[in-house]
């Protein structure tokens, strides 16, 4: 019951809803209470002066005929039978002060018994017109206005005259009262001045009652339909709520969704179920080599590759594909990616298009090959270890035999010239062997505040004079005056520097320029060394910090191996571009930490 509410009115509170929709029951409810009170009070009111006005009638009736001025003469019970057949009158009697009818307008009930003596003395009559409500006939009910009977009105002047009247009467008649009038009813005790009768009119309530009633369905229908009224105000109420709550909801998951999406590391294109382009963000189009506004509303097969296309196939019967392959870009970059495709469906199982998820792969294949070469490195580590333990003693052993030989021959001789072959053949073998060590042994660094300047001026004037006497190459530097010093090993660095130079004067047989230019870059120092030599291809360039590698025929492929690891022990990083016949560009980028 509760989800069921919380489905239709959010987050409003079940009791909310109640406590409001019973106040309003208790507030429709105190206005048709009110109301039925009203119009009770307005009936009561009508009926009440109705009697009063009809008692008031009767009574003037009365004297007028006591005195024998209606011409005729007409008779008391007369005028009660006449009042009586008035629209709404039931009865007109009077009663005398023990209860027993004195006139009625059914003749038979006079002499009878209306009330005990105990309840004609609750009615508590007076000269004010009093009422109540009686029930007769066992059901049905009347309206009964009730006073004293007051034929003779009480003051002085009314007095004086009906005295004066009284004589006129007894002369000619005989008698205070016309004889006539009272004619059957008991005279003595209609006008007993001490015991005064009571003068009761019972009128039908049932018009009325009828319309109260009517007036009561009016205002239950009333009512129940303020009730609804309020109710569906309320509902409404809370229901508008909820859409605002709901629009706006929808609003932040929707500018959530596009940021989130528009931010994703991956490639994003959203296609129609007619394979028209309906959304893609900036990486895809980067990717695809497109403009993102004029991508949206093209076929996808006029922005996507051949292969990528055809993946809607395999997804249109379901499921999702994912496959890798290679995008060529304009400027003849190839970018390997990773292509997720799939259908969009809607929860009702309703097909609205595909998406294509797409992922540059350049630096998870980048890190693949570091972790091939790191295996290689870990596998010539063990190689070098077991080398340094077979060859390297024995080697001690040839080179100490090979000088012993030496000095056997004379300086001229031809075996002293092999004795000299053999050491130095001795000797480069143990460089090759202590290179491998070197790339096997995890690099003792010892870093330490070191001036940058400096360092690369020592190192330059080491290479200076063989580079310029015997290969004609130019070596210049340039610096920001902004970098001083920077935290590295200044030996291990220098060995970085010098393997460079010295493979870049290599590559220059026939002269050239050996440049140095140093950076900064923000919180990082970038030293580039460049020459024009013979420069490298795209293979050689993939593979010149392999072990082992190399493009000349001397050397053991081992110095850009080490000058790697080094640089990668300060936590930098090295990297390479070059062209076949322009040269080269090695730029070694490095934290600055000071």
């Amino acid at each position: 019951m509760l989800q069921r509410f919380s489905r239709y009115f959010g987050n409003v509170s079940a009791w909310l809803v109640i406590g409001m929709s019973g106040i309003l029951v208790v507030v429709v409810l105190s206005l048709a209470i009110m109301n039925y009170n009203r119009e009770k009070d307005y009936m009561v009111k009508i009926l009440s002066e109705k009697g009063a006005s009809l008692i008031r009638a009767f009574e003037a009736g009365a004297r007028t005929g006591m005195m024998g001025e209606f011409g005729t003469s007409p008779r008391l019970d007369t005028l009660i039978r006449e009042m009586a057949m008035q629209q709404d009158i039931l009865y007109i009697s009077i009663v005398d002060s023990s209860g027993i009818i004195l006139a009625h307008n059914i003749t038979g009930k006079i002499g009878e018994r209306i009330l005990p003596p105990d309840g004609l003395k609750s009615l508590d009559a007076t000269a004010e017109v009093k009422w109540r409500t009686v029930t007769i006939d066992d059901s049905a009910q009347a309206f009964e206005v009730y006073k004293l009977f007051l034929p003779v009105l009480p003051s002085p002047d009314r007095t004086q005259m009906m005295q004066q009247r009284g004589k006129m009467m007894q002369t000619h008649m005989g008698a205070w009262c016309d004889p006539l009038w009272m004619t059957g009813l008991h005279e003595d005790k209609l006008l007993n001045p001490n015991e005064r009768p009571i003068i009761i009119i019972g009128m039908d309530i049932s018009p009325f009652e009828e319309a109260n009633h009517e007036d009561i369905k009016f205002t239950a229908v009333l009512s129940g339909i303020l009730l609804l009224l309020g109710l569906a105000g309320v509902v409404s109420l809370f229901w508008a709520q909820n859409y605002t709550r709901s629009r706006r909801l929808l609003r932040n998951v929707s500018a959530f969704s596009s940021e989130m999406i528009a931010n994703l590391p991956e490639g994003i294109i959203f296609t129609d179920n007619d394979f028209k382009v309906h959304y893609i963000n900036q990486i895809a189009s980067k990717l695809l080599g497109v403009d993102t506004r004029e991508a949206v509303g093209l076929h996808s097969d006029a922005i996507l590759p051949a292969n990528i296309y055809a993946m809607n196939t395999s997804t249109t019967n379901g499921g999702v594909v994912e496959t890798e392959t290679e995008i060529k870009q304009i400027n003849g970059k190839v970018i390997p990616i990773s292509v997720i495709a799939t259908k969009v469906i809607t929860e009702d199982g309703t097909f609205v298009g595909f998406m294509y998820i797409l992922k540059d792969l350049t630096l998870l294949k980048q890190l693949q090959l570091e972790i091939q070469r790191k295996d290689k490195l870990a596998v010539i580590g063990n190689l070098a270890a077991g080398v340094a333990h077979e060859v390297r003693n024995p080697l001690s052993s040839i080179k100490g035999y090979a000088t012993y030989f030496k000095s056997l021959f004379s300086e001229d001789s031809e075996n002293r010239e092999a004795a000299e072959v053999l050491i130095s053949e001795t000797e480069r073998l143990n460089r090759v062997i202590t290179e491998l060590l070197e790339i096997s042994r995890p690099s003792d660094i010892k870093p330490q505040r070191t001036d940058l300047q400096s360092l690369i001026n020592t190192t330059i004037r080491l290479m200076q004079l063989d580079a310029e006497t015997v290969s004609k190459v130019k070596i210049t530097s340039e610096m920001v005056d902004t970098i001083q010093h920077i935290f590295v090993d200044p030996d291990r660095f220098t060995q970085v520097l010098m393997n460079i130079y010295l493979n870049s004067i290599q590559a220059m047989p026939e002269g050239g320029l050996l440049h140095t230019q140093v950076n900064q870059l923000h919180n990082q120092v970038e030293i580039t060394i460049s020459d024009t030599g013979t420069g490298l291809s795209d293979e050689a360039k993939n593979k010149m910090f392999n072990p082992y590698f190399t493009t000349k025929t001397t050397g053991t492929g081992l110095g850009l191996a080490i000058v790697q690891k080094i640089v990668e022990a300060h936590d930098g990083v090295i990297t390479v571009r070059s062209e076949k016949g322009k040269g080269t560009a090695i730029t070694i980028t490095l934290p600055n930490t000071l």
